[in-house]
């Protein structure tokens, strides 16, 4: 069973990069996403300049905020945010629910050099995971602290303990060897969809019923999560191999179906208006003491655009 379904009028050219693709195995009542990155993450890292290890924390951020928002159905802004002792203190991404993506990350730049692994970046903190969907309606908000410096560990650790839900994740991400190349990165989760009365048998393609449906889960569940263990950081990361064909590589005997996928953008939400906004709303003492000549100037953490304002129009 090696033909990947098409779901409404899915197209069939397929993007490679920067989008987010989800899928269902169709015999094991299983849901997935893939998320493949290329020219926006790389976008996303450079326009910081960050040392190495920071930045691959950051595309580890910006992978899971995308894998992590998109199993959900909202209508606004989902955040992820890291913050931690060590030395980089935070890292944040959000996305919006029409895929555009920005990150940023604090740290301590005394402590941190190139060559630093980055399992030694965080130290002790935790996790948090937003979604705003705007005043009128109430944010959602999961925590969960950090596991062994590990992002991808704590994100699997928070669906065991709090959300009991089957949650597996692999996860690949390529830096730039030395001056050449880009930041790309790939991943799959994979989870339990809710228990519906039954699904389908792979042998004879009949309903069977909740008691077997029950009894057949456990395996399903763990030959899924092998297959996953099987995919290669070079499948993940490969721009000749779209996504579509990896999914048919790793689950070819499930039956795989794919739905409407969605395009990844970076697009900060900063404008001068807003900016102007909040200065505004000031008191004039610490508009005085932000003032440089009689003028203001801010940058925007996540995409460093810089707004400069004459306090006196303010």
């Amino acid at each position: 069973m090696n033909i990947i379904k098409m779901d409404s009028d899915v197209a069939n050219d397929v993007v490679n990069d920067d989008v987010i693709q989800p899928f269902q195995l169709e015999v094991s009542s299983l849901r997935g996403r893939l998320v493949r990155l290329g020219p926006v993450l790389d976008k996303i890292i450079e326009a910081h300049g960050y040392p190495r290890p920071v930045s691959h924390l950051l595309a580890e951020t910006v992978t899971l905020t995308l894998l992590l928002s998109s199993m959900l159905k909202y209508d606004g802004v989902f955040t992820l945010q890291v913050s931690c002792e060590g030395p980089v203190r935070m890292l944040v991404a959000d996305v919006t629910n029409k895929g555009y993506i920005r990150a940023c990350a604090g740290f301590d730049k005394d402590n941190i050099k190139d060559t630093d692994k980055k399992e030694d970046m965080l130290g002790k903190g935790h996790i948090a995971f937003t979604v705003d969907q705007g005043q009128h309606m109430e944010r959602y908000q999961g925590i969960v602290s950090i596991t062994d410096g590990d992002l991808q560990k704590s994100i699997d650790h928070y669906f065991e303990q709090s959300e009991q839900i089957g949650t597996g994740l692999k996860m690949a991400i390529q830096a730039p060897k030395g001056k050449t190349g880009n930041w790309r990165a790939g991943a799959i989760m994979l989870q339990h969809l809710p228990d519906e009365g039954g699904h389908l048998d792979h042998k004879d393609r009949k309903h069977i019923s909740v008691k077997e449906d029950s009894d057949n889960m456990d395996e399903d569940w763990r030959r899924a999560n092998i297959l996953l263990e099987t995919c290669t950081a070079e499948e993940f990361l490969a721009p000749a191999l779209d996504g579509n064909e990896l999914l048919v590589r790793l689950f070819h005997e499930e039956g795989v179906r794919v739905y409407e996928p969605t395009s990844v953008v970076m697009k900060c939400r900063c404008s001068e208006e807003k900016t102007k906004a909040v200065i505004a709303s000031l008191s004039d003492e610490d508009k005085e003491d932000m003032a440089d000549d009689g003028k203001i100037s801010v940058t925007c953490e996540f995409c460093n655009s810089t707004y400069i304002y004459d306090i006196s129009e303010l």
